[in-house]
């Protein structure tokens, strides 16, 4: 009991600085390998969802993948809400690659056609757009679609706006969700990859929508 204690993550410890950030990320590693193997329960990993899809620390990929192997035995409604819990936060985090890492790591780990989990963060982006549309291809799946794929579109045209801005050397207008200037880097990749993977399932958004996709330039 005292180790679980030790355990817990307050709101005031999310908002510490990167030193004491670290101590964190090691919290949810642990809490993430206890999930794993039935010692607490998962929801204690659902308390930090939002936390862990909007930071950046050294160290986050491999926490990163210790959740995803802590979901591989989660029940099918407790799998497709962490899903579409990480297209959401993707709309709106600071480090959308963190949170598109996230959903490829699902996407690949959870697909009965590609049933392979991709340690490499390029990778399991580039990949993106075959194991998300792999993934919700599935019957078992099929419903969650409609609740991902709008706001995939979502998330894909504030990238797309994000990388204009860039390209353009403008900063970013008030009313946009702020990005942290160290994802910009990466802003013409993670471009590519939301559009290919919205390309791959325009069959789920409204014609306006697929039309928006089309007339979207993609370098």
């Amino acid at each position: 009991m005292a180790h679980l204690m030790s355990l817990q993550v307050s709101q005031e410890d999310l908002q510490q600085r990167d030193g004491q950030l670290i101590e964190v990320l090691k919290k949810v590693q642990t809490k993430a390998k206890l999930v794993r193997i039935g010692s607490i329960p998962l929801t204690e990993l659902g308390r930090l969802k939002a936390w862990i899809l909007n930071t950046e620390l050294n160290g986050m990929w491999d926490a990163l993948v210790e959740v995803v192997a802590a979901l591989q035995h989660a029940d099918g409604s407790v799998k497709r809400q962490w899903l579409v819990d990480a297209v959401e936060i993707s709309r709106v985090s600071s480090y959308p690659s963190m949170a598109l890492q996230f959903l490829g790591l699902l996407s690949g780990s959870w697909s009965k056609y590609i049933p392979l989990l991709i340690l490499d963060q390029d990778t399991v982006l580039s990949d993106l757009p075959v194991t998300l549309s792999s993934l919700l291809s599935d019957s078992s799946w099929g419903g969650v679609a409609e609740f991902v794929v709008p706001s995939l579109f979502a998330s894909t045209e504030r990238i797309y706006n994000w990388a204009i801005h860039i390209a353009r050397c403008e900063d970013l207008p008030p009313d946009m969700q702020p990005i942290d200037k160290s994802e910009n880097s990466m802003a013409v990749f993670l471009l590519r990859v939301m559009h290919c993977t919205c390309v791959s399932l325009k069959d789920y958004l409204p014609l306006e929508k697929q039309l928006k996709l089309a007339n979207m330039v993609v370098a």
